[in-house]
């Protein structure tokens, strides 16, 4: 009877994580459970663990999953930018603070407590993809002059960093077209520049209307 369920469902694995992101928004990640999981989309208490050992199996799954759809959403906006530095830094800006407001089921679990070790550390794991394409655009900043000569990889956790804050503390609406961020990264890229060089116009630079 229970492996009728699970077929009926399709793809369980799947189903699970879509109602596994449910709960989060619902209940936030801490709350998770596969047993609450498999009574809401009606299978055996046993089915879920046909999928996922424990729970921290199910967030690794969601992790991993977050990190795929949000590297994408970092290269898509890098792509679809100006080939220039500035534009893309602020793209990529906007596209990380964007997937954190209209996901935040995925971004409690790809950077809240139960996070594994390994997507601490932005640089590796899942989350590695993402940051390399950041750490590449800092490169191609230096190369181009735009950015300080040094430790590429410091450059973009700097960058991370801001962005990320931004995401954590909500400081930006999916609606609002991104107005602090770009702000926030003109600012940055001041900063960035190697010291020599004077300061550029940016729209990205506007001050924030209140």
């Amino acid at each position: 009877m229970a492996s009728s369920k699970a077929y009926h469902h399709g793809n369980l694995r799947q189903v699970l994580i879509e109602t596994g992101l449910k709960l989060i928004e619902e209940k936030g990640v801490q709350a998770l459970t596969l047993r609450e999981i498999g009574e809401r989309i009606g299978v055996s208490r046993m089915a879920p663990y046909r999928h996922f050992a424990d729970k921290a199996a199910l967030v690794a799954a969601i992790s991993v999953e977050g990190f795929t759809l949000f590297a994408e959403a970092l290269e898509n906006a890098r792509e679809r930018a100006k080939p220039d530095f500035s534009s893309r830094l602020t793209a990529m800006g906007v596209a990380y603070v964007r997937f954190a407001t209209e996901h935040p089921a995925y971004f409690e679990v790809m950077f809240g407590p139960l996070a594994s070790p390994a997507n601490e550390e932005p640089g590796e794991g899942p989350g590695a993809r993402a940051f390399g394409l950041l750490e590449d655009t800092i490169r191609e900043g230096q190369a181009s002059g735009d950015v300080q000569a040094g430790d590429s990889r410091a450059l973009a956790l700097l960058a991370w960093a801001m962005v990320h804050g931004i995401s954590a503390l909500r400081l930006e609406n999916a609606g609002a077209g991104g107005v602090l961020t770009r702000f926030a990264c003109g600012i940055l890229q001041e900063g960035l520049r190697p010291a020599a060089s004077g300061p550029k116009n940016s729209d990205s630079r506007r001050p924030v209307k209140r």
